[in-house]
């Protein structure tokens, strides 16, 4: 990470329990495929609503935490693990 502030930005965005569970479904350790899931799903499998759910994936995704792909009008997300890493790394460094 280059300094404080961005690691401070990917640590807020990890602060929120929604988005924490969002990271956990995509990432595939709920049981679901990140690869065939959409906004319209994540707000099924987390019983939020749509919008809720764009908002809190919008934070990750300018975090860093989430890459975008979209396909035929949707967009399906995934955990960018690397980003995470770096972030887990950073702090360990700095502690």
């Amino acid at each position: 990470m280059r300094d404080m502030d961005e690691m401070a930005e990917v640590f807020k965005a990890l602060s929120d329990p929604l988005r924490l569970r969002l990271l956990e479904v995509l990432s595939g350790a709920a049981g679901v495929q990140s690869k065939d899931i959409c906004v319209c799903d994540l707000a099924g499998k987390l019983g939020v609503s749509q919008p809720n759910v764009s908002h809190h994936l919008k934070i990750l995704k300018i975090a860093g935490l989430v890459r975008c792909e979209r396909n035929a009008g949707f967009s399906y997300y995934q955990v960018n693990r690397q980003k995470i890493n770096e972030a887990l790394s950073s702090l360990n460094e700095k502690l």
